[in-house]
């Protein structure tokens, strides 16, 4: 998996929060937190990703 799957897995997963009520902020807060879960990547790698 390279980091344009990272991001990309990150802003489906935004959007379907998003759809469901969530504000952007949130949204993307628990995005990362499931991505970093499902594919067992270290939150604060995911955060700099996000961030760069």
């Amino acid at each position: 998996m390279d980091i344009f799957d990272v991001l990309s897995a990150i802003s489906k997963r935004k959007k379907a929060f998003m759809y469901s009520g969530i504000n952007e902020h949130e949204a993307l807060i628990k995005a990362e937190l499931d991505v970093s879960k499902n594919y067992h990547i270290p939150l604060f790698d995911i955060k700099k990703l996000v961030k760069a």
